[in-house]
């Protein structure tokens, strides 16, 4: 961690500093906090979406180019630096983008941006021109990347406690390479625990996408367990990216008893998308069974659907999809220890020794979801 960021004034209460934590703030075309907004420069009429995101179909070999509208809604001049960065799937489902400081791996290698800075006067906007230059050798499918754009000069407030706030806004841009392909969901295992942090009952299904194109499943789980339990509970996920696998912690409603239980968890593809070639239909569901032995009563629920908390993916931030603002918070205060690290959920796995670390961001129910 970077201690130059943390500056103890004083003591407060630990309740205090928790409460501080990230602000995460979804961006919008039109307007976004703190002085910056996102919007294509250019939008297909038939497809509303493309004013929020940009959907280029582009065949191996072959270039994109277009521009970001970069608006600056402030005060003050802004200074950004402009990366190119993949676009994951959340431990939740829904696209999140990697942090600048990643390697870039995936779709996001093929956008090139104009390097260093760039910076947009006060109630001004600024195009920005990046192209997408697909491999030759690309396969056929959805391939999601985002363009992000971070303020390089920190902000930084409080009075009890020193708070830096870093921006960032990252535009989504969905590489649609020609061939065939499905969104193909596969559901590997399932478990019952506690969701973190509470005492209350989960199952926790892992499933993914090994297929080509990025698509929203139906998960629905049953559980029979002692004294003739039974119950059923469906779900429609958010995105899931081709080729990711996740730990999605389904809230159960009721309380569950000690004892032995088996759980049967199915997931379904969503509606092909136009985009999907000739095998995305007839996709029969994935199925996957297992028993499990409950040592201890979980307390239930009550409104299914609404607490699903899970640990950020492990140094990933970002924008929700299709854009999105990003704030992140830094706290120290004297006498805890030497300062406080927040900005996310779960432990996760720290970055090796020597590696500059970064705050992370939590990703959640505040992602954009993909819409056809």
């Amino acid at each position: 961690m970077n201690l130059s960021l943390l500056r103890p004034r004083r003591a407060v209460a630990l309740v205090a500093v928790l409460a501080a934590g990230l602000f995460w703030l979804p961006a919008a075309p039109a307007s976004a906090g703190f002085g910056i907004a996102l919007r294509p420069a250019h939008a297909d009429p038939n497809d509303p979406s493309t004013r929020a995101y940009f959907k280029p179909t582009v065949a191996p070999g072959e270039t994109f180019t277009d521009q970001v509208i970069v608006t600056n809604t402030g005060d003050s001049p802004v200074e950004l630096a402009v990366s190119g960065v993949d676009g994951l799937t959340a431990a939740t489902s829904g696209a999140v983008y990697g942090n600048r400081q990643d390697p870039v791996k995936k779709a996001g290698a093929w956008l090139n941006a104009p390097p260093g800075t760039v910076t947009v006067a006060p109630h001004s906007e600024e195009p920005v021109t990046f192209t997408v230059k697909v491999p030759k050798d690309a396969g056929g499918g959805d391939h999601l990347a985002g363009i992000a754009f971070e303020d390089v000069h920190p902000t930084s407030a409080g009075s009890n406690f020193a708070v830096t706030q870093v921006v960032r806004a990252v535009m989504g841009v969905e590489v649609m390479v020609p061939g065939p392909g499905a969104f193909s969901v596969h559901v590997d295992n399932a478990a019952l625990q506690s969701l973190p942090g509470v005492s209350a009952a989960s199952v926790l299904v892992t499933l993914g996408n090994n297929g080509a194109r990025l698509g929203k499943p139906g998960l629905s789980v049953a559980l029979t367990g002692p004294n003739g339990y039974k119950r059923t509970v469906s779900r429609t996920l958010d995105t899931i990216l081709p080729g990711d696998t996740i730990a999605y912690p389904l809230a159960w409603p009721d309380v569950l008893q000690s004892g032995d239980y088996s759980i049967t968890a199915s997931a379904t593809p969503g509606a092909a998308p136009a985009t999907a070639g000739p095998d995305a239909a007839g996709t029969a569901p994935a199925v996957h069974t297992v028993s499990a032995h409950l040592g201890t009563a979980l307390a239930g629920v009550p409104s299914p659907g609404v607490l699903t908390p899970a640990p950020a993916p492990a140094r990933h931030s970002g924008g929700g999809f299709p854009t999105g603002i990003l704030v992140v918070v830094l706290v120290a205060v004297a006498g805890i220890g030497g300062g406080l690290y927040l900005g996310r959920r779960g432990g996760g796995p720290k970055p090796p020794v020597g590696e500059p670390q970064q705050v992370l961001a939590t990703e959640g129910s505040s992602q954009y979801s993909l819409e056809r």
